[in-house]
């Protein structure tokens, strides 16, 4: 499964994400980030192993919370099926 998070400082690596997303006890797969000029709409997909019902719980964990000052918003979605 993947979650796509946006809102996130542009600072951010993708070793950062990986290492917060751990705290949660996931194994992430990759991090691709997409920055933007709008510090708003950075985004980040993460491939995470779990299954739907397991990254519909963690981005509905993310969604809302604060990561370096800055609210995060978090959302699940199935690439490939």
């Amino acid at each position: 499964m993947d979650i796509a998070i946006s809102g996130f400082p542009a600072e951010t690596t993708g070793d950062e994400i990986r290492e917060a997303l751990e705290q949660y006890g996931v194994t992430v797969k990759e991090v691709c980030i997409e920055l933007s000029n709008n510090p708003h709409r950075n985004l980040a997909t993460v491939g995470v192993d779990l299954d739907e019902s397991g990254a519909r719980v963690l981005a509905k964990k993310l969604n809302g919370s604060v990561y370096k000052g800055q609210r995060l918003r978090a959302e699940s979605y199935l690439l490939f099926k």
